[in-house]
């Protein structure tokens, strides 16, 4: 499933990440899983993934690892 961790546009539906590509060659492994919800939005920010609920709460995860895929 394709989504978009821009902070801008909201999660269509329910999600359990542990890793995601931010770009096509870039990879993203988190400390533990983070649960998302409907309309969350979701960035990636200095080393952490920051999830925005609707109503403006913010929450942040670490990031375990994160490295650029050569291909």
């Amino acid at each position: 499933m394709r989504v978009s961790f821009d902070g801008v546009t909201p999660v269509p539906r329910m999600l359990l990440v542990s890793e995601f590509l931010l770009r096509p060659d870039f990879r993203v492994e988190l400390d533990g899983s983070v649960f998302v919800a409907v309309g969350d939005r979701v960035s990636y920010e200095d080393g952490t993934i920051a999830v925005t609920c609707p109503t403006g709460q913010r929450r942040r995860h670490p990031a375990r690892n994160s490295y650029w895929i050569c291909r």
